[in-house]
């Protein structure tokens, strides 16, 4: 999964392109561009839309002055019935109506629950000049909240303030205290001022505050009113993304959080309601419906060739019943149409295979049909009384007759030919007796 996550600021629009392996983000690319110069930001969009990858998911994220906070006790997991509750929650507390904005929700280290939202029309128009550049995004988000991403949860077993001069966070343990934007002027003071205010309200006390993004390329006193300023550090998945490029990672810290908790599912999204993104459920009908449209020409095509087997099948059955039912009217010419012919032919082949007191009837006309050769044309009366074959039949000669004698003779007692006539054509006919030997068991 290929994520193009786009931050806005104040001034400036920050984009970075990040790839989702094995659990860890890669750094396809990124960069800074001023707000209002050149490029602009429409040009900008239209250029990386026509960089963009295939399947790659476009993210927004809100600048933080756009966003409204406050913390509740909201004893709700799911955020999706967080952002249906929230606009209830809040009626008649907020200076717009709730109607006119969007929700989202996202749970605190101490058990609470942080509301944000922010205007619906500000972020649907930002959402339609992405569309009509060619780059829609899929999620509108909120850097800020996810700037835990950027430390090592191990590294800040106390509570640590960070910063990019527009909003700050406290995060312990790599978890989120608490967020809140930042009013125009002095940095320094602001961030004093806020989170004075924090250790007021909720008890917590921070020493240390991180710096990235444009406040980290600004010249701030090492401490000030209690406070302890460095640049963030690059360690831990930060530093594996942007292979050790402390530089790249503080100006795209912001990027690299979004993008962060885009991979684990956690990342806020005001694409909700009435501004869903629905462009990705209408590709995904649509190749469902490509999926339908073969699987229906697969079904027709696995009907068709069930027909075509049915109907050989059908046609090979009847050819045998035909084959079947012609046997059966040569060996049995004076009887009707059969109610079972195969039944017939096996009850008749079983009554000739018994053993009786006249021998083996078919085992003595099988072997005198295996002994017959090429000499004798054929057999066209056979007669078998008291174990004695009597057999008439025609041979191509006289010495074919005899050749049918002396093979025969290894097979029957008192084998004997007679009656030997010549016929106009040539061949003779014959009479053959003899006592069929029965082989021992």
């Amino acid at each position: 999964m290929t994520y193009l996550i786009v931050q806005l600021t104040k001034s400036e629009v920050l984009w970075g392109r990040f790839q989702r392996r094995r659990g860890e983000l890669a750094f396809l690319g990124g960069g800074r561009n001023p707000l209002a110069g050149d490029p602009s930001f429409a040009d900008l969009l239209k250029e990386l839309a026509g960089s963009r990858r295939e399947g790659e998911k476009v993210v927004l994220s809100l600048p933080p002055s756009s966003l409204f906070l406050r913390e509740l006790d909201l004893p709700l997991a799911d955020r999706r019935k967080a952002r249906q509750v929230l606009p209830l929650e809040l009626k008649g507390e907020t200076a717009i109506d709730t109607d006119e904005l969007v929700f989202d929700a996202l749970p605190l280290v101490d058990g609470k629950t942080l509301a944000v939202w922010s205007r619906r029309t500000e972020v649907a128009d930002l959402i339609r000049t992405m569309t009509d550049a060619g780059l829609e995004p899929e999620m509108v988000s909120a850097s800020a909240l996810h700037w835990p991403e950027l430390l090592t949860p191990t590294d800040n077993t106390e509570p640590l303030a960070i910063t990019d001069g527009e909003a700050l966070a406290v995060v312990q343990a790599g978890r989120l205290l608490s967020c809140r934007p930042l009013a125009e002027g002095d940095p320094v003071a602001e961030i004093g001022r806020t989170l004075a205010a924090l250790e007021l309200g909720k008890g917590i006390a921070v020493k240390e505050v991180l710096l990235h993004g444009d406040l980290a390329r600004q010249s701030l006193p090492a401490t000030a009113a209690g406070l302890t300023f460095r640049q963030l550090p690059l360690a831990g998945s930060p530093a594996r993304t942007f292979a050790g490029d402390a530089g790249a990672a503080r100006d795209l810290a912001s990027t690299y959080a979004v993008a962060a908790a885009c991979g684990t599912g956690g990342a806020v999204n005001f694409r909700s309601g009435d501004l869903a993104y629905t462009a990705g459920n209408a590709l995904a009908r649509r190749k469902f419906r490509l999926t339908l449209v073969l699987a229906a020409i697969l079904l027709v095509a696995l009907i068709a060739e069930t027909g075509v087997r049915y109907y050989l099948v059908q046609r090979d059955l009847k050819s045998l019943d035909t084959s079947i039912l012609s046997i059966y009217r040569q060996v049995f010419p004076n009887r009707n149409k059969p109610v079972d012919a195969v039944g017939e032919l096996k009850g008749e082949i079983r009554r000739l295979s018994g053993s009786s007191t006249t021998g083996n009837v078919l085992a003595t006309l099988t072997k005198a049909a295996e002994l017959k050769g090429d000499d004798v044309t054929g057999i066209y009366e056979a007669e078998i009384d008291n174990g004695q074959l009597r057999l008439k039949g025609d041979a191509r000669s006289i010495q074919g007759v005899n050749d049918f004698k002396a093979r025969a003779s290894t097979a029957f007692n008192d084998a004997e030919v007679s009656e030997i006539k010549s016929k106009p054509d040539g061949t003779v006919s014959f009479l053959f007796r003899g006592t069929f030997k029965e082989e021992k068991r």
